[in-house]
């Protein structure tokens, strides 16, 4: 019997237990988490600096768990900030982003948003009376900052991390582990660069932003999943293996 995985996730794991490979555990797959990111966060002074402006802003957005890791970062170094921006409003995508929001001290809203698309719709029907600070990687999609200005929403932007991609990248054979499931469309760059052809496996998303990403680049995802969740992921999966 091979000691390959059945579903390689394209992402890092979380400090055990990690919930993706729990999950897949539990439902009898064999699951491997394969780093194809690394992030820098070269502006925490900037970052800093725009914080400062506390009354400015009614609210913070955030699409990603990094720009949770960039404010904890700039709060742990100055806790009259920390203060200031304790238990403020703040749009997150999905539940992960919205915990590392947490985590820094601010009150994550929308984590049950599954795309920056369903984020963005949620910003606009809260309709904030004041400017919101989008805090962004150098690399974000145009998806939520398009749906905010359609619908005159005002909003600062703000860089606060660097996405780098991997380009060495070795993974098991397609007959070996049958499943490559996509957690950003950074990790489908990630996988053409290291040389790895996404067509040899079967592709899974963990939303539509990502599934989207796959399609457009002539990889249509076997599978979507309906949340970014690990219960949903595993379903999708089981869904379209027994399809």
């Amino acid at each position: 019997m091979t000691n390959a995985p059945d579903v390689i996730l394209l992402r890092s794991a979380d400090p055990p237990p990690d919930r993706y490979l729990e999950a897949f555990d539990h439902a009898g797959l064999r699951a491997r988490c394969e780093p194809v990111l690394s992030f820098s966060f070269p502006r925490q002074e900037a970052l800093a600096a725009q914080l400062r402006s506390r009354d400015a802003y009614a609210a913070l957005i955030a699409t990603s768990p990094r720009a949770g890791t960039a404010l904890k970062r700039v709060f742990e170094d100055r806790p009259a900030l920390a203060r200031a921006w304790r238990k403020a409003p703040a749009y997150a995508v999905g539940p992960k982003t919205a915990a590392r929001l947490r985590d820094a001290g601010l009150a994550a809203r929308g984590a049950d948003a599954g795309s920056a698309d369903a984020l963005a719709e949620h910003i606009i029907e809260a309709d904030p009376a004041a400017p919101l600070l989008f805090l962004c990687g150098n690399r974000r999609r145009d998806v939520l900052p398009q749906r905010l200005r359609a619908a005159a929403v005002s909003f600062d932007e703000q860089v606060v991390y660097h996405t780098h991609t991997r380009t060495d990248l070795a993974l098991p054979a397609p007959e070996d582990a049958p499943w490559l499931v996509f957690f950003s469309p950074s990790g489908l760059e990630a996988v053409t660069q290291s040389g790895i052809d996404p067509g040899a496996y079967r592709c899974a998303a963990i939303g539509p932003t990502t599934g989207g990403a796959l399609k457009e680049a002539g990889h249509p995802p076997a599978a979507v999943a309906d949340a970014p969740t690990p219960k949903a992921l595993v379903k999708t999966l089981r869904e379209a293996h027994a399809a």
